[in-house]
Order: structure tokens, then sequence, then C-alpha cells
């Protein structure tokens, strides 16, 4: 399926789900475009294709033989389309996710972003209904969300290329329980709307 094809198929995503909570997120549309444009350098370019902030990135992942393994072992971009069963609903659901390692049953999901530290890109997760993210793909895959990751990227990493300078984050079981209760929610309340 090609992501024309992907986007859309009439599946239920989580960028629906994520809307119904958010609202419209256009006001961000400049910073949506550059983290699409960065995605597409990290996920789909050749190491040598790559911008050189991009470059500095992919070396900060490889600073870490397990994270460098799940970057390279995984799908990137990997679109899958499912039937969820959550809340007593069945119902179609799609996702893209940037990292998807089948093997390991492991989904990270890189995300640009302008937090100060890891404290402040934790809450922005929440913020932003990421959680609602974390949690649809791993139902769509049968994974455990407590596989789910973020490999946050700040301005600071594009330059020293440094993985002390990226933010790597799960959710809790807290937050993997609130971010069900509001699928459920969105499912029974808001998927016809």
């Amino acid at each position: 399926m090609t992501r024309d094809e992907y986007i859309k198929h009439p599946a239920i995503s989580a960028s629906r789900i994520k809307r119904f909570y958010t609202g419209d997120i256009s006001y961000a549309q400049k910073a949506l475009t550059e983290g699409a444009a960065f995605h597409f350098d990290l996920l789909e370019q050749p190491f040598d294709d790559m911008p050189p902030g991009t470059q500095n990135v992919y070396k900060a992942i490889h600073e870490v033989a397990m994270l460098g393994e799940l970057f390279d072992k995984s799908e990137h971009e990997y679109i899958t389309i499912n039937n969820v069963t959550i809340g007593g609903i069945t119902v179609e659901g799609k996702g893209m996710m940037d990292l998807c390692w089948l093997e390991r049953g492991m989904i990270a999901d890189v995300k640009t972003t302008s937090a100060k530290n890891i404290k402040v890109f934790a809450s922005d997760m929440l913020k932003h209904c990421n959680h609602v993210q974390a949690v649809w793909y791993s139902l769509l895959m049968g994974f455990d969300p407590r596989q789910f990751y973020y490999i946050g990227v700040p301005p600071k990493v594009k330059k020293t290329g440094a993985f002390t300078d990226l933010y790597l984050y799960r959710h809790s079981v807290d937050e993997i329980e609130s971010a069900t209760q509001l699928i459920i929610n969105y499912l029974h309340n808001g998927a016809n709307g």
C-alpha cells in the first residue's frame, strides 16, 4: 500500500482519535511540515543523502548498540491495517509506524521537539495525546504497549550528534491505561462524528 492509498483508506487512525481530543492543530503546520521532511530524510534516505543535521541524529541513534539495532532492524514507515477490538467494539484501524521491529514486537516513534529536557518532552507526549498513538499502534500490531518507545530529537542533537542529547521515553502503565480509556471513549462517542 502506498502512502497516498494509506491516507485515503477510511479505517480509523491514531491521528483521527487524537484530533477528537486536541482539536485542529493547523496552527502548528510549519512544525509539522518540517517534521515530515526530517522524517523522510532520516527514515527513507541513504545516510549519504541525508542533510548534515539528520546525519548527526543518525549517528546519535547508532552511538548505542541497542538503539542502532532497533533502527536498523525495524521496518521504516511501516503501514498496517487490522481489526482492533477494545471496549467491546471491533473496528478497522490503520497505522503508519516510524520504526516497527516485527521480530521483537517493538515500535519506535521519532519526534522532533523543542522541549528543553526529558521531563518537558514526556509532558508534551501526553498533552498532544501521543500516548493514544502508542496504544493504538500497539493494538494494531498485537504488541505490548510497554514496548513502544519515543526517540525525541531536540535541535541540539542535530548539531552534536551525541546520544546523550536524544530523549528516550516510554509511557507508564497509568499513561497506557489513560490512553486505552480515551480510545474506548472515542469509539463509543466520537467515531461517527
